[in-house]
């Protein structure tokens, strides 16, 4: 009876490797796609032994012959995932053959011809010269064992051409392994959640048949290479249209697909590669080949994570990932520069002009970012610290997280999007230069789940440690000489107090080792022009407070731009 039956496949691992016949994986790079008939039919017959040993009856081999005359002289189409693609070769070293690779031995043996007369004196000495460590007299042959791989040819030149070839004798132990073989991976990329289709129509089909077919492919595990999982079974019809058709004639840009010719015998099925018959053959007996269109792939678009906004974010954490670890020297130029990269992304999305910039843009969309710039449309500084300040964490002297925080109003939909766009980036932390892309930091939106560090969690706490190095804004040595109204107490001080700290002039600040240089946050027109060295000195201090005081607390110069930043003590915090 004429049936129509409909095989849904999907590939769990997300990929599909199989190698045309006879074709070389380095001549070939697209690999199979789709995979052909002939192979499907194959792999049914093959697990149709499976099934036969696995069930209660006796197999019945007319069964089997029945099944292969259906399924070589069906009709296939297919229905390909849209968004397939084709992956970038991947070249493995395969294991092939235990043994030596190279071989490396301690001796080597050959067979010669015993000289008319034998061996005299003579030559015994000249051969023991030559490097020969043990000679053997069996019959006509003269076995000569050397040592050295140089003495081969000097005993050749006395006793002239081997009867066999030098055999290697005693391997060095310890170096046997697998020897290798070099094979391509030319794989295609299929989502799992994406599934294939075959139509396969014919006559032939009966319901036992269409039964046996059942049992068969649920057996199967992979088709294609081994690493190529799959999952195929039976499905109901209607549930895909075909994209695929099979013709015998090319055209361009068609590919060949193998498929069963319909006088195939299960002899021509079940052959193997390797047979006589098949190995000189461009097609195995018992096949054809015909061709296909793949169906065009859809253009490719970014698929963006869905923005995790919140109306009461004053704190965004970002994760530094890096091959070579920023120094804590640096913490300015990373900072700065992502202030950059967020000042730019929101005034995209003010303007929605990728050239904007502060100096163009209009004097409405220069007060829309005030608080995020740190300056009013006329370029005045902004009052109060309500702007928006970029901060470092360090942990052991290692910076790991990026702060953006800010004490005034919390950030908003537009503000909370550009540091999520800016953080797509990837940062330098060196001096500009032909060496700046060379050392570059990768930037992880961490989730609000993420508790944020010691200071920012509004716990109060009496004594405070730098995190980060903390340097005066005013000098407080004078041709090397300390001034006492400018001393590191009495800056702090006067700082606290403007801040609006209770007990500022009661603060007691401690210096814990030396001063280490720092670069310091500059305006744009000098930065250019400066190296990158330490420009002021920084100093770790511990501060105590008269009370307990809520963070986060950060002082002295450039302390928008992540200097000066103090972490509670863990015996301080109440």
């Amino acid at each position: 009876m004429c049936a129509h039956i409909v095989l849904e496949q999907v590939f769990p691992l997300g990929r599909f490797h199989a190698t045309p016949w006879r074709s070389n994986p380095f001549d070939d790079p697209y690999g199979e796609w789709p995979p052909s008939p002939w192979r499907l039919v194959r792999a049914v017959v093959a697990r149709w032994y499976q099934w036969a040993r696995e069930a209660t009856r006796a197999p019945d081999v007319g069964e089997l012959d029945a099944l292969v005359v259906a399924l070589c002289r069906s009709r296939y189409r297919f229905h390909l995932p849209a968004n397939t693609r084709r992956g970038a070769p991947l070249r493995q070293y395969h294991p092939v053959e235990f043994g030596m690779d190279p071989p490396k031995f301690k001796a080597w043996r050959a067979a010669f011809e015993i000289p008319d007369g034998g061996l005299s004196d003579d030559l015994r000495t000249r051969l023991g010269n030559a490097g020969v460590e043990e000679l053997e007299e069996r019959g006509t042959r003269l076995l000569v064992h050397v040592a050295k791989p140089n003495a081969k040819k000097k005993v050749e030149r006395l006793l002239g051409t081997p009867r066999t070839s030098w055999c290697g004798r005693r391997p060095e132990p310890g170096l046997r392994s697998y020897s290798t073989s070099l094979a391509q991976d030319n794989y295609w990329c299929i989502a799992p959640a994406d599934a294939m289709w075959w139509f396969i129509d014919g006559d032939g089909w009966t319901d036992m048949l269409v039964d046996t077919l059942d049992h068969c492919l649920e057996r199967i595990t992979y088709l294609g290479r081994a690493e190529t999982f799959t999952r195929i079974k039976r499905a109901s019809p209607g549930c895909a249209e075909p994209n695929c058709q099979l013709s015998e004639h090319r055209g361009s840009g068609s590919v060949p697909v193998l498929v069963p010719s319909p006088d195939a015998s299960r002899d021509d099925v079940e052959r193997i590669t390797d047979d006589g018959n098949s190995v000189e053959r461009s097609i195995p007996p018992g096949a054809c080949v015909m061709y296909t269109l793949r169906p065009p792939r859809p253009p490719a678009r970014e698929v963006l994570h869905p923005r995790i906004l919140s109306a009461d974010c004053q704190l965004v954490q970002l994760a530094l990932g890096w091959n070579v670890a920023p120094e804590p020297r640096a913490v300015v130029q990373l900072t700065a520069r992502f202030r950059g990269l967020v000042l730019r992304e929101l005034l995209r999305i003010k303007t929605g002009d990728r050239s904007a910039t502060w100096n163009k843009v209009d004097v409405s969309v220069r007060e829309a970012v005030a608080d995020m710039v740190g300056k009013d449309a006329q370029r005045r500084p902004l009052t109060g610290h309500r702007h928006a300040e970029f901060l470092v964490w360090i942990e052991d002297g290692v910076l790991t997280r990026l702060l953006v925080w800010r004490d005034g109003r919390p950030f908003d939909e537009d503000e909370q999007t550009a540091i999520q766009r800016a953080a797509s980036w990837e940062l330098s932390w060196a001096a500009a230069g032909p060496d700046a892309d060379a050392w570059k930091v990768r930037l992880v939106p961490l989730d609000r789940a993420v508790p944020p560090p010691l200071g920012f969690d509004g716990t109060p706490a009496l004594c405070w440690e730098s995190a980060t190095p903390y340097v005066p804004p005013r000098h407080h040595l004078r041709r090397g000489k300390p001034r006492e109204r400018e001393s590191l107490v009495a800056q702090i001080r006067r700082e606290l107090a403007v801040r609006g700290f209770a007990g500022a002039d009661q603060v007691e600040a401690e210096q814990m080792g030396g001063p280490s240089w720092v670069a310091v946050h500059m305006p744009r027109g000098i930065a250019a022009k400066r190296p990158f060295l330490g420009d002021r000195r920084g100093y770790v201090l511990r501060l105590s407070f008269p009370e307990p005081v809520k963070g986060p607390l950060r002082l002295g110069h450039s302390s928008t731009f992540g200097l000066g930043l103090f972490r509670p003590r863990d015996d301080g915090a109440l």
